[in-house]
Order: C-alpha cells, then sequence, then structure tokens
C-alpha cells in the first residue's frame, strides 16, 4: 500500500471531535480492531470526509464527517460513535507518512497517554531488535491537584511547544488533545474546567510563538494563526457558557477563581497580544456574574486595582480595568456608573462591549436609559467617524427609530454622521417608505437617478411619484451645465422619465408648464434645443 501525505487540517479536525465526544472504551475497541486487520479499506474524501468499510460480524461501511462528528454514520446497530468509525481513522492514520507510528501517537494522545516509542531512550531505539515498551501515563497531577497545579506541570511538560510554532500551530493541536485526554473520564463539571485550562495555556503557547516572527511577516502569520486558533476560542466560550456558578462545589469555585486570575494577567497587559484576552475575562465573568458573592467580591477587587498608583507603573492596562468595571456594573443594572467607567476606557477597543449594552436597554423598553446611552456612545462615535464605529451605532439607530419613531433623536443622529451614514440612512427611510426624506438625501448628497438603485426608482415611481421630479429636476439642470452634446443628450433622457412622473402623477399642466420655462432658460443652446427636438420633448 502507498502512503499518502497527511491532511493535516483533516487530521486536526477529527482528532479534536474524537477527544471531546467519543468514549475511552470506543476509542480502544475501535483501536484492537484496527490491529486485528479488520479494516478493509480508509479513505479521504471531498468536504473533510472520511470513508471507510470495516469486517466485523458483518461488512459496515463507514463514513467519518470530521467537521461535525455527530454527522458521521456506520451501517452497524450500534447508535452513535462506534468502534468501526475509531478502526477507520487509525487506519487512515497508519497509511500516511509515518505509517503505524502515526497511528500509534494519535491512540496515545486520544487517551492521554504518550506513545511507547516516545519514552524510549534514544540509544535504546536505535537497535533494530528492541521490543516497544508498554505506554506509560505521564505523571500528571492528578484528580486532586489544584487549577495552580495543573497550570505549573503543564508549563514544566510542554512549555517549549510554542518553538515549533514558527509558521503554523499545527504543533499545539496534538497538545491540546493530549491534554484533554487526561481528563476525559472527570466528572462534567471538573472537565469542563480543566478543559479550559488546557484551552488557557494552548492560546499561551501561541502567544510566545507570534513573538518569534519577525516584524515584516507578522501581520500574515496573525492572520493564520488566529484562523488555525478560531475552534479551541469557540470551544473555550463554549465551556464557559457550560458553567453553572450557582451549583459549584469549592472545589470547582477555587479552580474557576484561578482561572479567571490567570486570563486576568493576560487581559491587563499592554502589550500587543495574538487573542483578545480581554473578551475572554469578560466572557468568564459574565458567567461567573450569576453567584452574587462572587460577582461582588470580583467587583471590588477590580475597583481597588484600577485606583491604585502602583498598577500603572507596572505596566497594567487601565482601559481594561474600567471596561471590565463598566460592564460589571451593567450587570448589577448601575447604567450611570457603567457610563463613567467606559468614559475612561478607549472607545476604539471597548465599544464592541458598549453596543451590546445600549442593545440589550432596548430589548427591556428602558428607553430613558437607552437615550443615555445613545448620547453618550454618539459623542464618541462623531469624534472618530469611521466605519468599524459609525456602522454598529447606526444598526441600533435604526432598530431605536423603529421602535420608538416618536423620538426624533434616532434621525437627528443619523443625518448629523453624514455622509458616512448616506447608505444606512438611504436604505432605513427607503424601508420606511419616507420617501421625500429619502429624495432630500440623495438631493443633498448629489446623487443622480442613475446612481440609485433601479428597484428604488420603480418602487417610489409607482407609489410616490411627486417626491422624485425634485431629484430629477436637479439631475437635468446638472447634464444641461456641462455643456456639451452628450450632457444635453442625458438631459432629454432623464426629461422623458420625469414627463412619464408628472404623467403618474397625473399633472399634465405643470410638466407642460416646466418644459415651456425649461426652453425660454436654455434658449440660446442651440445644441439643446437640437436634443429637445430629437427627443421628441418640443414640436
Amino acid at each position: 500500500m502507498s502512503l499518502m501525505h497527511l491532511n493535516e487540517k483533516l487530521h486536526a479536525l477529527i482528532e479534536q471531535q474524537l477527544n471531546v465526544h467519543v468514549e475511552t472504551t470506543i476509542m480502544k475497541r475501535g483501536w484492537q480492531y484496527y490491529m486485528e486487520g479488520k479494516v478493509n479499506s480508509a479513505n479521504e474524501g471531498s468536504h473533510d470526509h472520511l470513508y471507510g468499510v470495516v469486517q466485523g460480524s458483518d461488512l459496515y461501511a463507514v463514513i467519518l464527517d470530521a467537521s461535525n462528528l455527530r454527522y458521521s454514520s456506520c451501517t452497524c446497530p450500534y447508535t452513535g460513535f462506534c468502534k468501526h468509525m475509531a478502526a477507520v481513522y487509525f487506519q487512515y492514520c497508519s497509511q500516511q507518512e509515518g505509517g503505524h507510528s502515526l497511528a500509534e501517537r494519535s491512540y496515545f494522545r486520544l487517551l492521554g497517554l504518550s506513545s511507547a516509542s516516545s519514552l524510549l531512550n534514544h540509544s535504546q531505539a536505535a537497535k533494530a531488535d528492541q521490543q516497544p515498551q508498554a505506554p506509560v501515563a505521564p505523571r500528571d497531577p492528578g484528580t486532586l491537584a489544584t487549577a495552580e497545579e495543573w497550570l505549573i506541570w503543564m508549563e514544566e511538560t510542554h512549555g517549549e511547544v510554542w518553538r515549533k510554532c514558527r509558521h503554523s500551530l499545527h504543533a499545539l493541536q496534538p497538545l491540546l488533545s493530549s491534554l484533554k485526554g487526561l481528563t476525559k473520564d472527570w466528572e462534567k463539571p471538573m472537565q469542563r474546567l480543566h478543559w479550559s485550562t488546557a484551552i488557557l495555556f494552548v492560546l499561551e503557547q501561541a502567544e510566545r510563538a507570534i513573538n518569534t516572527v519577525d516584524s515584516f511577516s507578522r501581520y500574515y502569520h496573525e492572520m493564520s494563526f488566529i484562523r488555525m486558533a478560531e475552534p479551541w476560542v469557540e470551544h473555550l466560550y463554549t465551556l464557559i457558557s457550560e458553567l453553572t456558578p450557582a451549583a459549584m462545589e469549592p472545589k470547582e469555585e477555587a479552580w474557576a477563581d484561578a482561572l479567571i486570575a490567570h486570563v486576568k494577567i493576560w487581559a491587563s497587559s499592554t502589550e500587543r497580544q495574538l487573542f483578545d484576552w480581554e473578551y475572554i475575562y469578560l466572557a468568564f465573568c459574565e458567567k461567573l456574574s450569576e453567584n452574587r458573592s462572587w460577582f461582588e467580591r470580583e467587583l471590588a477587587s477590580m475597583v481597588e486595582l484600577s485606583k491604585a498608583e502602583e498598577a500603572e507603573a507596572e505596566g497594567v492596562n487601565k482601559a481594561f480595568l474600567h471596561t471590565a468595571i463598566g460592564i460589571m456594573y451593567f450587570f448589577d443594572r448601575k447604567d450611570e456608573q457603567a457610563i463613567h467607567h467606559f468614559s475612561l476606557t478607549s472607545f476604539e477597543r471597548s465599544q464592541k462591549v458598549m453596543y451590546p449594552c445600549a442593545a440589550q436597554r432596548m430589548e427591556e423598553g428602558k428607553w430613558d436609559l437607552v437615550q443615555h446611552w445613545m448620547s453618550f456612545l454618539f459623542e464618541r462615535v462623531n469624534k472618530v467617524k469611521n466605519g468599524r464605529s459609525v456602522g454598529p451605532f447606526l444598526t441600533l439607530c435604526r432598530r431605536a427609530d423603529l421602535d420608538r419613531p416618536d423620538l426624533e433623536v434616532w434621525t437627528d443622529y443619523m443625518t448629523q454622521l453624514l455622509p458616512h451614514s448616506y447608505s444606512e440612512l438611504s436604505d432605513h427611510w427607503l424601508d420606511q417608505k419616507r420617501y421625500e426624506e429619502w429624495a432630500d438625501l440623495q438631493m443633498l448628497v448629489g446623487s443622480r437617478p442613475e446612481d440609485v438603485g433601479a428597484h428604488a426608482l420603480r418602487e417610489i415611481a409607482k407609489l410616490a411619484p411627486r417626491a422624485l421630479m425634485p431629484l430629477y429636476h436637479q439631475s437635468v439642470e446638472a447634464s444641461i451645465q456641462t455643456r456639451n452634446r452628450q450632457g444635453y443628450r442625458i438631459a432629454v433622457k432623464q426629461l422623458k422619465k420625469l414627463e412619464r412622473l408628472y404623467k403618474a402623477d397625473k399633472d399634465v399642466l405643470r410638466w407642460d408648464q416646466y418644459i415651456a420655462g425649461l426652453v425660454r432658460k436654455h434658449q440660446r443652446l442651440r445644441a439643446f434645443q437640437e436634443e429637445l427636438w430629437k427627443g421628441k420633448i418640443v414640436t
């Protein structure tokens, strides 16, 4: 059988899914089937799929979906992930460069063990007749250890893996799978906390790795690293959302406290970072705030830290502290204090936290608070006026105007942000069928009818033709002022459309008066008069 080059993405995807969803017992049975040679075929297909056939009590066809394991299937009677699927995966690994040893390493990582080959002495491995030793479990801290002890062990055991990540983070996926495998059989509450710890450790390794990249190519490496780490970060947020603060036992509470203290160190750093540690802290904070005693304790510690003069001297990011305090006051429904602390932060960094605050108060119908939030946001958006800030703010304005159209402040905000708000405001007024205001906006920014979508023109021409007339009048005059034959031809085309609008509005008399006045006004432009005659505007 010829060896194939390993599809690293597929390999990493499947191993990560197996590590999260498959029981140890199933994995061991699958390994036994693979070792007994019961896998007839294992081939890579399209869309991150593996296809295989396994000889059990019957022939079973297997499909492995690497992107989402629950969509995998096997024709055997067993419901869920079965030993035949595991066997196909191990067979696939053995067909790659590295052969059986690659499958073995993956198997032991999934069990949270080290492969026998990695434990052999270098001189012993050189001997051809050396028999492989049984797998030996690494001396991990165990179930009784604290989060701090696990982090120390991870650092001592795997703290140099980042050195293998100069160009990609592929070396970190097997490490993460191995660390998660150590606690596969733990109770779910503690397992979530341990897996969160493992992910945080791996993200730290990536942070170290990015600092070895030269400044010239750092941007491209950052984009690559962030994309590769995205599934890990998403899984971390999922684990955080599944925490149950109100039902935590003392050991769980201590572990969670240790994790958030660890994350806080990264989040409060002023150095450039690969990941948004501040947002990771806030995710922990939002969930753990369901426990009132934890909330009060954490808020008090953050307020005290923000007041400490030595904190700034030690490189603590004060903007992060005030952002965290602001969001905690928001959780506690103390909006005045929340806004005060947000005012002490960098708006560019903290705006993505503030917009959801205003949106939540809108959902609750707290319109006095909404106006306070929107006034605060507008003051800052109006200073920077860039797409990242204006876009989300306009979305909030449009939503508020739908719920409370009696408050003119939303329209005022949008018009004051012109021209940056043109597209949003134009769409909003069109959606609201405020056609005259929409037409006034087009004239204000100098849009011509041909610059506007044909669908919008047809809609308004049918429902409110009078609203379009000033826009066409302006466009006709602008074309005439070009003082060239091409401009005159464009003007005549616009006049024909304008004539249809007058007729749709059943005001032919005004049309005749308008054309008579236009002819008199430009009677010295002979070329224009000729185009009017050719276009049959005049006879």
